[in-house]
């Protein structure tokens, strides 16, 4: 049996957002209030991100979390 391969963790997901916005840290904490220095560390793997950021950073990237269960299937699978 196949393995299924490993799904990119949460923080995996939002640092690709990040990237993908073109946005800079200081235009980051400009509109969010999150540290330069904590963006710089969670962007590098070095730390995490508080709810609360987390909550600021998906809010001004225009993400919002889908579960398996939301997700169209394919024709022909249950």
């Amino acid at each position: 049996m196949a393995k299924k391969p490993k799904r990119k963790t949460l923080s995996d997901e939002l640092r690709d957002a990040v990237e993908k916005s073109g946005l800079t840290r200081y235009a980051i904490w400009q509109e969010t209030g999150i540290d330069q220095g904590t963006m710089s560390k969670f962007m590098a793997g070095a730390r995490g991100l508080s709810l609360e950021s987390i909550d600021k950073l998906a809010d001004l990237l225009g993400l919002h979390v889908v579960t398996d269960a939301e997700l169209p299937r394919p024709k022909g699978r249950s």
